[in-house]
């Protein structure tokens, strides 16, 4: 149902176009599309829980000191990409 004729997508949120993707991506692979193409999407949509528990938690101990990791986590991936970018 969310998908329109000719496979393009509509426009979703984030977490639920990752979901939509996975279903998508499951029915096909049962229609014999590839076998495995829905587990990076649902990878994706698990690291997504995973960080979002893990940032409750961290809330939950340490109050609003949890955002430095978020933001330490946020530059030290932002200097990864620009390293790697100008190589």
């Amino acid at each position: 149902m969310f998908q329109i004729e000719g496979g393009a997508g509509l426009g979703l949120t984030y977490v639920t176009g990752a979901l939509v993707k996975v279903g998508q991506l499951a029915a096909a692979a049962l229609k014999g599309g590839p076998r495995w193409g829905w587990a990076s999407n649902l990878l994706l949509w698990a690291a997504l829980v995973a960080g979002s528990l893990c940032g409750g938690l961290a809330y939950l101990w340490i109050n609003l000191a949890a955002i430095w990791f978020a933001a330490g986590s946020a530059l030290a991936l932002s200097a990864i990409v620009a390293v790697n970018v100008h190589r």
